[in-house]
């Protein structure tokens, strides 16, 4: 099996599982409306993609980095990261470093003279991973309904506190989760599982964890969808700056039936807005009240 293709159809799947319970699971009062681009282009450090970075409804960037070092380099490497971030797209960020078991305490701010960065924490090893998993395989076996929050533990349980070690119950998890009957409920666990011990796994591990994941049904799906989605691609690139234009176009004629007019610079920033924002807008459209509301967005 090609594994390149399995993740990148992976990792594509996992940005909007992860969207969808993350804030909530980390116990942040911030509402994710859609994932945003990972790489930034043109800076000359190793490292160059932040792990998830999404934008709120407050038109701002949440952004998500997964560790299992506490060197003080890796929050230099988030600082970079974010004043380049800042620097292009002028917005505020508000970036949460989630530790693996291992970590009990970290630094979280540098001062750098002028420049003063905080990061926020959260350590893994508060949660008791081999009780979760317990208990959401008693869910499972049980036939009962698996909440958001379930499926977000379970797939970060090879992270938390645990008596086994980490392939272990890395294994275990996608056991449970293979065993899932409700298939969307699977896929979602299955897909963060999957993409998160990429990150943390050793390589023997990742490899025995790859082939188990391979012969499951969403292992088999992922697969078949990876290998369109490669032969796709290229037409996809093509038409991709198409489509956004085109939405763009069609929310600034929403725009203008709904309120009469809408200036040249709103405009100008709304064709610069990328293809998620210009879809939380156009289900928003509904509710506003006044074209002064869009300018959230620009931030």
């Amino acid at each position: 099996m090609d594994y390149n293709k399995v993740e990148d159809a992976v990792f594509k799947r996992a940005m909007e599982v992860f969207k969808e319970g993350a804030a909530e699971f980390f116990d942040l009062d911030e509402k994710i409306i859609a994932p945003a681009e990972t790489e930034i282009k043109n800076i000359d450090i190793k490292t160059n993609v932040m792990d998830y970075l999404f934008y709120t409804d407050s038109g701002d960037y949440l952004h998500f980095e997964f560790q299992t070092t506490d060197k003080k380099d890796d929050i230099s490497r988030f600082l970079y990261y974010d004043a380049s971030l800042y620097f292009k797209h002028k917005k505020k960020i508000r970036t949460v470093v989630v530790y693996s078991s291992d970590i009990k305490n970290t630094i979280t701010y540098l001062n750098c003279g002028t420049i003063n960065y905080n990061v926020e924490a959260f350590y893994m090893k508060s949660l008791d991973g081999d009780s979760k998993l317990d208990y959401i395989r008693h869910k499972v076996e049980n036939d009962i309904t698996l909440t958001e929050q379930d499926i977000m533990s379970l797939s970060f349980i090879p992270l938390m506190s645990s008596k086994k070690s980490k392939s272990e119950i890395t294994l275990e998890s996608i056991e449970v989760a293979n065993n899932i009957k409700l298939a969307i409920e699977k896929n979602k666990c299955i897909t963060l599982l999957y993409a998160l011990f990429d990150k943390f796994g050793d390589e023997e591990a990742k490899k025995r964890f790859k082939e188990v994941v391979s012969m499951t049904d969403v292992g088999k799906m992922i697969y078949a969808e990876g290998m369109e989605d490669g032969m796709e691609r290229g037409l996809e690139k093509g038409l991709e700056r198409g489509i956004g234009k085109g939405k763009s176009e069609l929310l600034i004629r929403q725009l203008t039936k709904k309120f009469d007019y809408v200036p040249a610079e709103y405009k100008k920033k709304i064709m610069e807005l990328p293809e998620g924002i210009i879809e939380v807008i156009g289900t928003d459209i509904f509710d506003m009240k006044s074209l002064e509301e869009i300018r959230k967005y620009f931030k």
